[in-house]
């Protein structure tokens, strides 16, 4: 080999090295492994998914990393996180300092947060523990909010049938009826009265067009479009779609009182699958709705027809992706539960559809 090639060969290797020894040291940067660091210690009643790797911020700067997680001895006893931090940031870490784990954006992977504290704390010591705030859990926030728009809407339903009765109670006081009426005869107090009655009207539709919009906002859009909870009815009339379905009585899909399919009801939704994929175009929506009759609680009917309706959005998407229109594309997909409504019939020939029922239904948008 002449003097050059074993030259060139030499700076090659030393340059695949030195490549080599800075990425290396990147890694161990990452993993706060080459810089000074201090050790602080922090426990949770839950981590909610956090690892050993995850990273630490201090006031949204990158501080450090999750050292290790340390099982609870005995159930129902905290987790215990070691966290390694930069030591040039240990003058803002006070013994009075809070950490908190936080998703970074909505669906990102989990950090933990921590707030510095008071200045005139003293420094946390080396292996020194902090307090620490439970974490918000997306599922906690969505049952709270669930319970809050469950209020409203009963709140909605009183305000709307004492509405009904003012304006009856109006009525009778305009033609003089009762001892209130007789009371009450003059025509400038009968029109104060009714002024008071549409500004209640105003108001009760400001509550539900507030109610309207608060469903339609994320993350609370994301359970309305899975239950069509904002359309309920409207769904199932697109006058700007054509509409295909595929329909089956209960005793075909489920057990016979229940939500549960049965091994011929997963062979005929199998079937419906393929159908759908074959059928369906990209804009394509799908809305499983499920019916039953008067023989149930109104009430209990409603909640077995949307575990039903459920039941059958969930294997459809889980064993045949009916909810998938391409590449980074996702299909409307919305499950609703009748119960016993009677549906204003678009169609004549709805009316000899069987009682108990689910129907699912594929619109393809034509204008």
């Amino acid at each position: 080999m002449g003097r050059w090639r074993a030259l060139a060969n030499a700076a090659f290797a030393l340059a695949v090295l030195a490549l080599g020894g800075f990425g290396l040291y990147q890694v161990a940067t990452r993993r706060w492994h080459v810089q000074p660091t201090f050790h602080v210690q922090v426990k949770f009643s839950t981590v909610s998914g956090l690892e050993a790797g995850h990273r630490v911020r201090l006031q949204g700067m990158d501080a450090g990393v999750v050292e290790q997680v340390v099982a609870p001895g005995k159930p129902g006893e905290p987790v215990e996180l070691v966290m390694r931090l930069d030591q040039r940031l240990r003058h803002l870490v006070r013994s009075d300092a809070i950490a908190r784990i936080l998703a970074e954006g909505m669906v990102g992977a989990r950090v933990v947060e921590i707030t510095p504290g008071r200045p005139d704390a003293p420094l946390v010591a080396e292996g020194g523990a902090i307090e620490s705030e439970p974490p918000v859990e997306l599922s906690d926030l969505m049952k709270r909010t669930g319970a809050s728009l469950q209020k409203l809407d009963d709140l909605t339903r009183t305000a709307k049938t004492g509405l009904e009765e003012i304006n009856a109670i109006a009525g009778s006081i305009r033609e003089g009826k009762g001892s209130l009426g007789k009371f009450v005869g003059d025509e400038a107090a009968y029109q104060s009265l009714m002024s008071l009655t549409h500004r209640g009207e105003r108001t009760l539709s400001a509550m539900e067009d507030n109610l309207a919009a608060l469903k339609r906002t994320w993350p609370l859009s994301r359970y309305s479009d899975s239950r069509s909870f904002f359309e309920r009815e409207k769904v199932l009339y697109q006058p700007g779609s054509r509409r295909d379905s595929r329909l089956f009585r209960d005793e075909e899909l489920f057990e016979p009182g229940r939500a549960i399919l049965t091994p011929v009801g997963r062979t005929r939704l199998d079937e419906v699958g393929r159908w759908c994929k074959q059928a369906s175009q990209p804009q394509s929506e799908v809305v499983i709705a499920a019916f039953t009759n008067d023989d149930h609680d109104v009430d209990l009917a409603e909640v077995l027809t949307q575990e039903q309706a459920d039941s059958v959005r969930k294997y459809l998407i889980e064993k045949h992706g009916i909810d998938s229109a391409g590449w980074f594309r996702s299909r409307k997909v919305a499950a609703v539960g009748f119960g016993t409504q009677v549906l204003r019939q678009q169609d004549p020939s709805l009316a000899q559809l069987p009682p108990r029922r689910v129907e699912i239904i594929l619109f393809t948008p034509q204008t």
